[in-house]
Formats: C-alpha cells, structure tokens, sequence
C-alpha cells in the first residue's frame, strides 16, 4: 500500500462492522456485515451530497410532464392525443429515449461509477480495507446499495412518468384501473431495475480501472446509441437490446435498423443477471488485488 497508513485503526464506522459478530467466516457474520455496509452507504447514497443531482436527474421526466399539463389546456391535450398514441409516445419518446437512455443511463454512471472512486477521492477507502471485512463483500454491498438507490429514484421516475402520460387523456383512467395500464406500468418499472442491474455492473467494474468514468461512459453511450445499427451479433453486446424485449409496448428503430431476433423475456432477464453477476465477480477480484495510492490523485 503506497498511502502511508499507520498500523493504528482510525476511528471510524466502517471499522465496527465486526465488533461482537458471531464466530469469524461464519455466514451469520458475513450477512450482519454486508448489512452494516449496506445501512452506511444508503445513507450517503439518499441524502449525501451528490445525491441531489441523482435526485434533481430522478424528477426530470415526471417534471417535463408536469409542465405539460400546466401549460397546455385540458382540451387541446385530449385533441392531440388518443390512448394508442400516448402508448406509442409513452414507450419510444418518453421511457426508452429520454428515461431509459438518458436519465437511466447517466444515473448509473453517476452511482456506480464512484462507489469506489469516491471513496478514493475522499481518501476513505482504507477504513473498510483496514476493517476485518472481505473485500469481496464489500463490492457486493456497495452493488447492492446502488441498486436499491438506483431501483428507488428511477422506478419512481417511471411510475409517476407512466401515470402523468396516460391519466389526462380519454380513457386514460378505464386504461389504468381496468385495463391493461397497471400491467404496463409495472413493465416499465421492472424494466428499469433491469436497466439498472446491467448498467450498474458496468460502470461499476469501470470504476475499477479507469480513474474517471466520464470516457468509458461516453463510448458506450455512442454503442447503446447506434444499436439499431450494429449487425445481429454485435447487437447482443449491448445492455439495450435486451431491455427491448421486455417492453409491453414493441418500439420500432426505423427504417434504417438492421432486423435482428429479439430474446425471449426469460432469456433477456437471465443474460442480463448472468452478465451483471459476472462482472460484479471480476469487480470483487479487483478489489482483492486493490492497492490504495492516494499521492496519485
């Protein structure tokens, strides 16, 4: 370890985590531990202070929906548009340009992207590292944290977006509470934490081995971006195309796309939780081999 680091234990929170635990390596210890992990981080990850720009990032579409219903007459809203319209806007502008590729996307980058980066930055990352923890467990809670994070603003983004679209509109309201709309909704919803669960494992692997996330982002942004593009195969290398499929309501990519098969929603939900699984695994072994070196920053 290059940091010059005393063999005296600061006092810190993260290094009671095992203070009166049950016997070492045992898996009621390694639960009451990841546990203890995940209430500090979702402290910091709620109401620290970059969590207002997730917040703020969070409120953007239910925001611009809002403003729509101020500023534009109840009739002229009806005029524009009929139910299959706003879920043809719905599902192509609204969720899967502007929530899923925008806010989702960025959102993932701004939390998993300096789970461990932060803690480097604010020269914090050698109370867990000198805590009796394994680091494995450490990566684990933090992804967890991020998820729950992640999972709480954007599926909360979701579900108000999906209601301010459809309940101004005739028949907005049969659609919600007796037609197919809590189902829809609920799909949008759970394919946002899919969004989540995939793009998080990324950015947080990234966070291990760039000194900023910024770039890496910017290039799958531009993969994620051209996706309707790539040939069948590449296609299966992006996040996106299997969110596609779980979409209640088909979006189409143009008439410049190249036709591709789509997987079926069970193969899409268990690649996507393979793939995250995976990488949260090369994560953990990075951190494992992790040296602090805080001259360098």
């Amino acid at each position: 370890m290059s940091a010059a680091i005393s063999n005296e234990v600061p006092a810190s929170p993260a290094t009671t985590i095992a203070i009166g635990e049950p016997a070492p390596g045992s898996a009621a210890l390694r639960r009451r531990q990841l546990a203890a992990i995940i209430r500090m981080e979702l402290k910091k990850g709620f109401f620290g202070k970059r969590a207002i720009g997730l917040w703020l990032l969070a409120l953007a579409p239910p925001a611009v929906l809002s403003l729509r219903l101020l500023f534009t007459p109840g009739d002229s809203i009806r005029e524009l548009f009929d139910l299959a319209q706003a879920q043809a806007i719905f599902a192509g502008a609204i969720y899967q340009a502007f929530l899923l590729r925008v806010v989702v996307f960025l959102g993932c980058v701004g939390i998993f992207g300096n789970l461990i980066r932060r803690e480097v930055l604010d020269r914090t990352l050698h109370y867990y590292f000198l805590a009796p923890i394994r680091r494995e467990l450490l990566v684990l809670g933090k992804y967890l944290t991020g998820l729950i994070v992640a999972g709480f603003l954007f599926g909360l983004s979701t579900a108000a977006s999906f209601l301010l679209t459809f309940a101004p509109i005739p028949g907005g309201s049969r659609f919600l509470l007796q037609g197919p709309g809590l189902g829809h909704m609920f799909a949008y919803i759970a394919t946002t934490l899919l969004a989540c669960v995939g793009y998080g494992a990324i950015f947080l692997t990234l966070g291990f081995f760039f000194r900023s996330p910024a770039i890496p982002a910017l290039l799958i942004f531009g993969w994620e971006g051209i996706h309707f593009l790539l040939p069948p195969l590449l296609k299966k290398a992006s996040v996106i195309h299997y969110l596609q499929s779980l979409m209640p309501v088909p979006v189409s990519d143009g008439p410049l796309a190249l036709l591709s098969d789509a997987p079926s929603k069970p193969v899409a939900v268990i690649g996507l939780l393979i793939f995250a699984g995976l990488l949260v695994a090369i994560s953990a072994r990075r951190a494992r081999r992790m040296e602090i070196k805080y001259e360098e920053d």
